[in-house]
Formats: C-alpha cells, sequence, structure tokens
C-alpha cells in the first residue's frame, strides 16, 4: 500500500521554487533582493501620491506621463532661467528644490471647521495633520492647474508646471487659497475653546 504524503507543492511550484533557490545560492539574485528592501525616498513618495491623485478612471499610465512631461516642462523652463542669470548648475536637483519649495509655500497649518453651539454656529480653528497638509496641497495645486487649462485652453501639464513655478514664488492660485484660509483662522481665534476635536 502507498503511503499518501500530502505534497506540498505542485510539480510547476516545485519546480519554481527549486529554480528560486538555486538563484539564491548562486548569488545571482541578490541584486533583485536588495533592489526590493530599498526604501523611497521623499521624490518617490511625492511622484506615487501625485499621480494617484491626477488619475482618472484607474488609467494610472496617463497620469504618470503627465507627471513626466510636466518634470520636463519644469527642468527646460529652469534651465532657461539659469541661462539668463549665467548660473551654471545642475537643473536635477534644482528641479527637486523647486517642487519641495513650492509644496512647502503652498501647504497649510491650519483649517477651520464648523461648530454648533446653544443655537449659533462658530467658525473654530485647528491644527492640520501632516498628510491633511499634504493632501490639500496637492489638491490645490491641480484645481490650480485645471483652472488655468480652462482660461488658456493650454496642455495640463504646462498648466500645472506653471502653477508650481507660481507656487515656488509664492503667488498664484493655490497660495491665495492657502493665505484665504489663514486668515480666516486668525479672524476667528477667539473661537478656538469651542475646539471639542
Amino acid at each position: 500500500m502507498k503511503s499518501t504524503k500530502p505534497r506540498l507543492f505542485s510539480k510547476n511550484q516545485k519546480h519554481c521554487h527549486d529554480i528560486s533557490q538555486n538563484l539564491l545560492r548562486n548569488n545571482q539574485a541578490s541584486e533583485l533582493v536588495s533592489f526590493s528592501e530599498k526604501k523611497p525616498t521623499r521624490f518617490d513618495l511625492f511622484l506615487t501620491k501625485f499621480s494617484n491623485l491626477i488619475m482618472k478612471d484607474g488609467k494610472k499610465t496617463q497620469a504618470t506621463k503627465l507627471i513626466w512631461t510636466m518634470l520636463l516642462i519644469l527642468k527646460q523652463k529652469i534651465k532657461q532661467e539659469g541661462e539668463k542669470k549665467n548660473q551654471q548648475s545642475n537643473s536635477s536637483t534644482l528641479l527637486v528644490k523647486l517642487i519641495f519649495q513650492a509644496l512647502e509655500n503652498i501647504t497649510p497649518s491650519l483649517q477651520v471647521r464648523k461648530v454648533r453651539v446653544s443655537g449659533s454656529t462658530y467658525l473654530v480653528p485647528a491644527v492640520l495633520s501632516k498628510k491633511r497638509q499634504e493632501n490639500l496641497a496637492f489638491k490645490w495645486l491641480i484645481e490650480s492647474a485645471k483652472k488655468r487649462q480652462k482660461n488658456s485652453n493650454g496642455n495640463f501639464s504646462e498648466c500645472l508646471a506653471d502653477e508650481f513655478l507660481d507656487a515656488s514664488r509664492e503667488t498664484g492660485y493655490a497660495r491665495q487659497k492657502r493665505d484665504e484660509l489663514h486668515r480666516l483662522a486668525q479672524q476667528n481665534r477667539a473661537y478656538i475653546r469651542y475646539r471639542w476635536w
């Protein structure tokens, strides 16, 4: 009588498992393992989050294409500005600095929420979490680029690049929204005692 030993792998799974074990023993796949364990940089996180926010109907390739064309346009504009000022520097590092400077300039630190107390509604200022701050900054950038695209009938990537340039110079629609929110929170600072969350 044959002993029926439970099989852990099917024949194909066993074959694939043996191949992967041989590769790991021979150190041929060590590069792949070390690459997958690498931590994503701040710029990588920016790209994934921004592409997810731009994406419509699950078309992520189109969203990433828009972002990469926007980055190329920004890089060209930085080169042109550097040539006007006769400065020689690496445009890639300047591009990353410009993007994070723009995001820092339009990131809000306060929010205003409506609270109803004894029949009257007050606008109560509160501090935003870091995640919410980033989300608002991204949404305002995308919204302002769409608004600019409607007015100028241009390409979305160009409008987005222009918005990043404006935000880095502390101008533009996204910066106006941030200043307006901070001004509203400053005006209603007396109602901070009604904050319960």
